[in-house]
């Protein structure tokens, strides 16, 4: 009898266990036959309209991450979505651009989907509003910033319909030829013939052509954030860049065009390459040239911040390019960085291991059968698992303190940086004026002094110009440090010396004429501005009590 329980129970047992088994079997093979049935295109999508609803019709779960970046507005200690004023949060900032359209209005950007939304929306493309504060002879933002700044660019250089919208549409840019490249079939790659001549039309004539062909809603219309057609082929959806300007950088530096993908390279490094195409510093070059100064950054290294002392040293001194504005107060010829993440980014020990901005800012995530990246591009604040777990094994409030020691460490010595440079500045403007006084240039009129009295401070200004580099690059890298904590300290140290060297110089030059200065140890801040009621919404508002105790700590060294 026992026997019979016995054998009765292995059978139930067994019949449980092959039921189980075959709901697995089927279970897998359902999902294998999804993944082989992936991706499953079956809305033909193109260039020519890289409108994302269209897109998502094939890629319903990458569409809804993307559209997901609308509403999403958070803080992280220096990252995050929310669009604070970081003039208001560091004022110093609008010292060191005083003469250039970022002192006026400079937030924390919003995430992709609003990457053209809030380059219209800024008071740097106001052109009423910077005469009105400022800057009188500005007459708007050329094109340039088209470049990254919409989702339609492929669209633009493709579609031939352009010329139809410019000549019904007659301005200074109505003369022009649009169809930007022409293909080289022998040897894959795309010739530049107008791609310049976009970027010298003023940049509203350029969104009005975008406009009156897309119209203005903010998923497919003018206001098109970051599109699919930026980092993907139409036809396979693989990985592309599109970007002339990063292509031109990349092929004087020994990296080989590629006809689809745009530069030769691995999957793996496209999928650096992707954002590696607009996160980087850039400037307007001659004949309205779109100029990644990376000619003296080599071939697979790491980037040095001497590689753009280097380049734009020699620019200068060839006539090419002297800066792009100058100093309100000092008369110093001045370079703004962009956004250099891709030169920071490879100095880091993740660039070394292969780590890819993708692998962290859109970690994979499953969804039925198939992996895919998170298309809601992100801060890896957003989720420290997704992004920094699969490789590392501490605890996320292990993970989180390290990368606010390494942000608040970056800040701190930033501050420092900042007092420096802003005491340079000071006792410039008092040299400046001290040297007016003096019989050698007060009887010349205002702009024979003022070039005059800027020769006698050559070497002090170049070194306000070097100093500023550090500053801006290290300011203006959206990381705070993260992506090449060792480089960055490097490169804010350095900030702190050359502006100190800078008032020896300074002194220098005026102990020639018998003038002597108490030099600058302490800087004032300047008081943050107020705020500029024009912008909606949250956009531009002063930074929360959260991040003003946070520089507040950072400051006092209050941190572990």
């Amino acid at each position: 009898m026992k026997n019979k329980l016995f054998f009765s129970i292995i059978f139930i047992i067994a019949v449980i266990g092959g039921a189980a088994m075959f709901a697995l079997f089927s279970d897998i093979s359902e999902k294998k036959a999804q993944e082989r049935h992936y991706p499953l295109m079956l809305n033909k999508v193109s260039d020519l309209n890289p409108d994302i609803r269209e897109w998502g019709k094939n890629f319903p779960t990458q569409y809804d991450d993307t559209v997901a970046m609308k509403d999403i507005f958070f803080e992280t200690p220096f990252a995050g979505s929310l669009p604070y004023s970081k003039l208001m949060r560091w004022p110093a900032a609008t010292v060191f651009w005083q003469g250039y359209a970022f002192a006026v209005d400079y937030n924390r950007p919003r995430l992709h989907f609003y990457s053209q939304i809030d380059q219209i929306e800024t008071m740097r493309n106001n052109k009423e509003y910077l005469n009105a504060h400022g800057l009188p002879a500005f007459n708007g933002q050329p094109g340039f910033c088209v470049n990254c700044h919409t989702g339609h660019l492929t669209a633009i250089m493709n579609d031939p319909d352009y010329d139809k919208i410019l000549q019904a549409n007659p301005t200074e840019s109505s003369k022009l030829e649009m169809g930007f490249f022409e293909v080289d079939k022998e040897n894959g790659e795309k010739r530049k013939l107008a791609w310049t001549k976009m970027n010298s039309i003023p940049y509203f004539d350029v969104m009005k052509m975008v406009e009156e062909k897309h119209g203005k809603d903010p998923y497919g219309g003018s206001h098109l954030g970051s599109s699919c057609a930026d980092c993907h082929n139409p036809d396979d959806m693989s990985l592309r860049v599109t970007r002339p300007g990063f292509v031109n950088a990349m092929v004087k530096r020994g990296y080989e065009a590629d006809l689809k993908q745009g530069i030769k390279a691995t999957r793996a490094e496209m999928r650096d390459y992707v954002c590696m195409q607009c996160h980087v510093e850039y400037y307007p070059g001659l004949n309205a040239d779109l100029v990644f100064p990376w000619t003296k950054w080599p071939k697979d290294e790491p980037f040095k911040i001497e590689m753009f002392d280097e380049y734009f040293d020699e620019v200068h001194d060839k006539g090419l390019f002297q800066a792009d504005y100058r100093h309100k107060q000092t008369d110093a010829k001045m370079i703004k960085m962009q956004h250099p993440e891709a030169e920071l980014h490879s100095t880091s020990v993740h660039a070394r291991s292969g780590v890819t901005c993708v692998d962290c800012h859109m970690p994979y995530k499953r969804v039925g059968a198939t992996k895919v990246t998170n298309h809601t591009i992100q801060t890896p604040f957003a989720d420290i698992t997704a992004s920094c777990k699969t490789c590392h094994m501490q605890s996320e409030d292990e993970l989180r303190d390290r990368i606010m020691f390494i942000q608040n460490r970056h800040a701190h010595e930033l501050r420092n940086c900042e007092n420096d440079l802003l005491s340079l500045i000071e006792d410039l403007k008092t040299a400046r004026a001290e040297l007016a006084k003096h019989k050698d240039f007060a009887g010349l009129n205002a702009d024979e002094q003022k070039k005059a009295i800027s020769e006698v401070l050559k070497e002090p200004l170049w070194m306000q110009r070097k100093a500023h580099i550090r500053w801006d690059f290290a300011f203006s890298e959206n990381s705070y440090g993260f992506h090449g904590p060792q480089e960055a300290a490097r490169i804010t140290g350095q900030c702190q010396s050359v502006a100190r060297e800078g008032q020896l110089h300074l002194a220098n030059a005026l102990s020639k004429y018998g003038i002597t200065i108490a030099l600058t140890q302490q800087a004032t801040i300047p008081e943050p501005p107020a705020k500029i009621e024009l912008h909606h919404g949250l956009v531009g508002t002063p930074p929360s009590d959260r991040l003003k105790k946070l520089d507040e700590d950072v400051k006092n060294l209050n941190f572990k």
